[in-house]
């Protein structure tokens, strides 16, 4: 959860962040503090990619198992295929800003010496896709996404009806819950 409050929702979260969080809990221990089918919506923003790659499917078994039949997990996390297509093309520069307020800002300067307009990603931007920003002990990546790995672990969790939101550098996806019988899904 981190120190954003969204309305209507418990932050649950390894860290107290100075009563922004309802829940102190570490996801990667099981069972969570709520019940089987109790919960209607979850959103893992730039979250998931802080998990062992090892650990993934299990902590969204674990989010399936509390969500109620038709609940809703909303995932964002940095897409590193697109990262990577970006370093592949040379399109990461330090004309494109690094943090804006809405999606349409994030362009590239046309007059850059640099990329010529070209870029699609500020290079500490980049970098953090792939280690996070490294601003306390718990905000490194133990996982990298593309959109077909998160396809991959979203199917082995249970999950069969996703929805994606374009974003030049995010992985945002809203996945359904529909029932399924109880069992690993690992």
């Amino acid at each position: 959860g981190g120190p954003k409050k969204y309305g209507g929702f418990l932050n649950v979260d390894v860290r107290d962040w100075n009563g922004a969080t309802d829940i102190v809990h570490d996801l990667t221990k099981f069972p969570y503090p709520f019940d089987s089918y109790s919960v209607e919506e979850i959103i893992m923003m730039e979250c998931l990619e802080h998990i062992s790659y090892k650990r993934t499917v299990t902590v969204l078994n674990e989010l399936f198992r509390i969500l109620k039949i038709g609940g809703a997990l909303k995932i964002q996390v940095p897409d590193c295929g697109k990262a990577m297509e970006y370093y592949v093309n040379n399109q990461i520069c330090e004309c494109v800003p690094q943090k804006a307020d809405a999606v349409e800002k994030y362009v590239p300067e046309e007059s850059c010496w640099n990329c010529s307009g070209k870029a699609k990603i500020h290079p500490l931007r980049w970098l953090y896709s792939f280690v996070g920003a490294q601003k306390h002990d718990y905000d490194s990546h133990l996982n990298v996404f593309t959109k077909d790995s998160l396809e991959e672990v979203l199917r082995k969790a249970g999950f069969t009806n996703w929805e994606w939101t374009e974003h030049p550098y995010k992985l945002i996806v809203k996945a359904i819950k529909h029932d399924r019988p109880e069992g690993n899904y690992v």
